[in-house]
Order: C-alpha cells, then structure tokens, then sequence
C-alpha cells in the first residue's frame, strides 16, 4: 500500500513539473514571438533582419510549365541560414499554350514556388511586389488596414468568377502570428504595383513537418490557386522526432489543379471515371484529362523516378483548390504499405506519451484539400510490371465535384543515383515540438457547433455558428467575428455538414485534435485512417444523405481546439475547397490576450 500510495505521489508530482516545464516553455515561447513580432513592426527592422524592402522587379518567362508525361522533378529549395530566411518574390501571372490563367511567385533568380526551409525559432522575411495588371478597385477594408486599403477585385454579374489583382500569402498550418506583416490575411492587401513585406518567427516548439504557402485574397483564392501560385514550406528537424527518416532520400511532392484541358463540362459527384471538375499536375507537371470517342476519359500521368527496392520519405501536399484525393501506390494492381509519419506538419502520435511515436500503416489516404501527409514508401522491384501512384475516386455527394480514379504518375526504376540532399542523421531525440502536448488534460472552456450549408438557388455557401443562434451569412471582411475567444482557452467545436456534398473544415493559425468522425457511414463514407486522434489543420465531411436519411443524424466530427499559444487577433475559419470559401463559406474568429 505503501509503495502503491508512493507511485501515485511521484506519478502527480510528475505531471505536475511536466505541467510546470511546459508552462515555463510556453512563457519563453511567447515572450520570444512577441518581443520578433516587436522589432518586425519596427520601421528599421529590414535592416536588423537583413531583408530587402525594394520593389522585385518583373521576372522574364514566368510560371513554367512542364509537358505532360515529363519526369517528376524536386522543387528548388531555399533554406535559413543563422536563424533568418529572406526572400524576394515577384507575383506574376501569365497563360499556358491553352489559355488557362497561370500566376506565380518568382525570386529574381527565376525559382518559381521555391520550397521554403526553416527551423524552430527561425525568423521568414519576405518582400512581395505585386507585378500583374491593374484591375478595377472593388470592396473597402474597414481599418485597421495593412498595405492597401481598397481590394482590386470584383464579381461580374454571374457572381461566381472574381476578377482581380490583389494578392497576399497565407501561410498554411503555420502556428505564426495573425498581427500585420504575420500571416494576416484578413486585413492584407497588396494591390498592382505595391510591395510589401512579411517578418514573422516561428514558435521554438513548432512541429517539424511540411507546411505550405498560397494566396488567399477572398473572391480570388481559387482562381490563384488554380493558377499555380502556391508552394511548399518546410519546418526541418523530423529526423529527431521520427528516426525512421534519417538518412533517406525526402521527395516533396506538391500536387494542384488546374481548369480541365478542353474546358469540358464535368461528370457528376462520384463519377469514378468521368470529365473531372479540375485537372492535376505534381510538381507543375501536368496530369491532363481527355475524353475519348468512346466516352470514357484518359489521364496521362507524369514520370516518377526511384531506384530499385529504396525506402524514400515522399512529403506531399494537396494544394489544390477544389480537388479531395484518396492516395494509393500501387504495384501491379495490390496496394502498397505507406507508413504515415505525419499529417499537417504534425509527426503522429508525437505530441503525448512515450517518445518515438509509431508510424501508422495503411494502404490508403484520404487528403483534404489543403492538407498534408509525409510516409515511407518502398520502390518496387525490377519483377513488376506497373508501378503507380493514384488518387480513387470520391463519393462527394450528388451536388459535388467529379473527383474519379487517376494516375498521378507511373514510377519507373533507375539505376542512377541523382545525388538528391537526403534527411539528416538522427542526433538526439527531441521532445521540445511538442506545442499541443497536453491538450487532452486541459478543461475544456466552451462548446461550439457549426454547420455547412448551401443556398443552391442564390450560389451562396454558409459557415454558421448555429450554437450561438446565428444565422447563414456569406463572409464579408468587414463583418465582426463570428467567434470571439480568449488566448489559453480549450474549446471542443463540432462541425456538421447538412449539405449535400463533401466539405473541407480549416482553422487558421491553430491546429486541433480530432476526437471523432461521427455518422460517415450512413452514406456509405468511411472514415479515414490515421486521423482519430492525431492533430490536423484540415478535416473532410462528407455529405449529408438527406435523400435516404431525411431525419437522420447528420455527418459530423468533433475537434479540441488548442487555442494556448500566441495567436492573437483575428483570423478565419473556411471550408477549404476554394469555391466554395470564394463564395461565402467563410468566417472571421478574435482571440484575445489573456487577461
């Protein structure tokens, strides 16, 4: 009794100095990102950082693309060096050889979307001069502004496709700050001709993974997205979190969409082979579809290239606007082993409990637009015939995208070794990325639920509080928040979707941890692997079957929102297929400082 009374004391007394340590950590966190977030603002603060706040000037040839069926290749990668990344981009746009809208960021040195390496603490200076065409002045911002104060963006009458200039950079799954000149994008403006610049730190305990970049203007977002503008953003250190990628070769791998080749009309919602709503491409290598004399559509994929029987750590981002994927290797015809070592920058089952966390086997994964999953896989032996990486077919609902079967890209073995840089070695076990460790102890402060919804008959799309007794309303930037909140808090929020296609939940600045994926199967959906549990910054909700189920419950999931670190301010929450966010199904949420 004794010893069993003495264990349970050294057991709380435990928790107790871990609760103290990481109290301690996150005290020094925020003082550090305050005090960066200070000299940021301060007009001499391109000096002390080194950055550059001249105009870039227009870049020749911008936004190149590759041709169909060309080999996969790395993005070019700019990396930190004595704890600051300075970056000059111009934004540009130009079209391909069919017309499609193409816009890009450019360095001076003509890297397009370069991959952006940084470490924990790290400060990311960026100077963005806006290089495309003037376009008319649309909506005022309410103050307080940040660059420009009037967005060059306005609907036509359909009210469906925006025309615009303006542009920001949000950066996706970032735990940064919201503040101007972080990653703000209620208040950002950067009209034609403007330049502007971003300095912000990221946090000391911020997970190493793959995060991403995009521009995020309301009314123009996808249309931006469509065009290319996005890239990948990565927090290095994985090797110390997960060992199992030490010294393997990482391919990051970046896959968009685009408008469909011959600009036909789309196949319905779970169309499995069909007209899709957009065209891939991986690493601007385009995966174009073309609809054949016999009905059916043919995809031609890209080239993937791997050396016999290798293990290699792929990191790929669903950076698209509006397509979901269900990602699958497949060697001839069975399924493959992907071992999951993250999803949305975060390791899994990294954040609690003993260190390292495992890796989570499956043979398929479903990603949200938006998000992100890194894993191992092995390349296939010289004995198989046909060796693919493929997106399946999802079921969206009768209103939804046609999102059907595709290759990405055909691997093919090679024998060469290219020399790509490889993960570093393992050093030490690291237990200092863990900014949600904890969260499931914390009380929770409030209950919140929200609800997807659409009026088909307006083309309007809903984010809506219905907890607080709110009603539909399409995002305007100068409506007050939808939700206000207090640095520290816990909340559980509820999302459901009681329209009748798939919708993608995102939460800015934060991740959460996902406690339930309730009702999927009613309609048919299973919930995905390796999500229950682990932290994520996108969720997928399938559609309601109000058909068969017209009193049934509705899908949902419930999510633990961390809202302890330093992300004051205003910021959004949005479905992240975004046409659907473009046309209103999105919100504003205020955190405020901790009394």
């Amino acid at each position: 009794m004794f010893a069993e009374k003495h264990l349970q004391g050294s057991k709380r007394e435990f928790r107790s100095a871990r609760f103290r340590d990481r109290s301690l950590t996150r005290i020094l966190i925020g003082v550090s990102v305050l005090v960066m977030a200070y000299l940021c603002a301060l007009p001499q603060a391109a000096t002390a950082t080194d950055s550059d706040p001249r105009p870039v000037a227009p870049v020749p040839n911008p936004c190149v693309r590759s041709r169909a069926g060309s080999v996969v290749e790395q993005p070019p990668a700019l990396s930190s060096s004595n704890g600051v990344l300075n970056v000059r981009f111009s934004y540009q746009q130009t079209t391909d050889s069919v017309g499609r809208l193409l816009h890009c960021f450019m360095t001076e040195e003509g890297l397009e979307s370069p991959t952006l390496h940084v470490k924990p603490g790290d400060t990311l200076n960026i100077t963005v001069t806006n290089n495309t065409p003037a376009s008319p002045l649309g909506e005022f911002y309410n103050p307080p502004n940040c660059g420009d104060t009037t967005v060059e963006a306005t609907p036509p009458f359909n009210g469906i496709d925006y025309v615009g200039s303006s542009v920001n950079i949000h950066y996706h799954g970032a735990n940064v700050s919201p503040q101007c000149h972080g990653d703000n994008v209620t208040r950002t403006l950067i009209n034609s001709g403007s330049t502007f610049q971003y300095c912000f730190a990221f946090p000391l305990d911020a997970p190493p993974g793959l995060y991403w970049y995009h521009p995020h203007i309301h009314g123009l977002t996808e249309r931006d997205v469509l065009g290319g503008a996005t890239g990948a953003l990565v927090v290095d250190g994985i090797q110390n979190v997960q060992p199992a990628v030490a010294g393997l070769r990482p391919r990051i791998l970046v896959i968009r969409d685009q408008p469909q080749l011959q600009g036909l009309a789309e196949g319905p919602g779970n169309c499995i082979n069909g007209v899709p709503f957009q065209d891939l491409s991986v690493n601007y290598v385009p995966v174009d579809s073309t609809l054949l004399d016999n009905g059916m559509v043919a995809f031609a994929p890209a080239t993937f290239n791997m050396m016999p029987e290798e293990t290699q750590f792929w990191r790929v981002a669903n950076s698209t606007a509006d397509t979901i994927l269900d990602l699958q290797v497949l060697y001839d015809g069975v399924p493959q082993i992907l071992e999951i070592v993250g999803t949305d920058a975060v390791p899994v089952n990294s954040q609690d409990g003993g260190q390292p966390g495992g890796l989570i086997p499956v043979t398929n994964f479903r990603l949200p637009t938006g998000s992100r999953v890194e894993f191992l896989v092995k390349a296939p032996s010289s004995e198989v015939q046909v060796a693919q990486f493929v997106t399946n077919n999802i079921n969206t609902g009768p209103q939804g995208d046609c999102d059907p079967t595709r290759p990405i890209f055909n691997i093919a073995l090679t024998r060469r070794d290219d020399g790509a840089e490889r993960i570093g070695a393992f050093t030490a076990l690291s237990t200092s990325q863990q900014r949600f460790g904890g969260l499931s102890d914390v009380p929770v402060s409030a209950v919140r639920v929200f609800q997807f919804s659409e009026n088909n008959a307006n083309n309007q799309f809903f984010i809506t509080q219905v907890s607080a007794g709110q009603q539909p309303t399409v995002f305007d930037a100068n409506l007050p928040p939808a939700v206000v909140t207090t640095q520290g808090s816990v909340e559980k929020w509820i999302i459901q979707n009681v329209s009748q296609e798939s919708h993608d939940f995102h939460l800015h600045q934060i991740h959460f941890k996902v406690l339930s994926e309730d009702n999927f199967k009613i309609n048919g959906t299973t919930p995905p692997l390796a999500t229950d549990g682990q932290f994520r910054d996108v969720i997928d909700l399938p559609f309601w079957d109000n058909v068969k189920n017209p009193n049934g419950p509705v899908p949902q999931v419930e999510l633990l929102m961390d809202f302890r670190g330093v992300d004051i301010g205003d910021f959004v929450y949005h479905c992240h297929i975004l046409n659907h966010e473009d046309l209103g199904m999105m919100a504003i949420i205020r955190v405020n400082p901790k009394p």
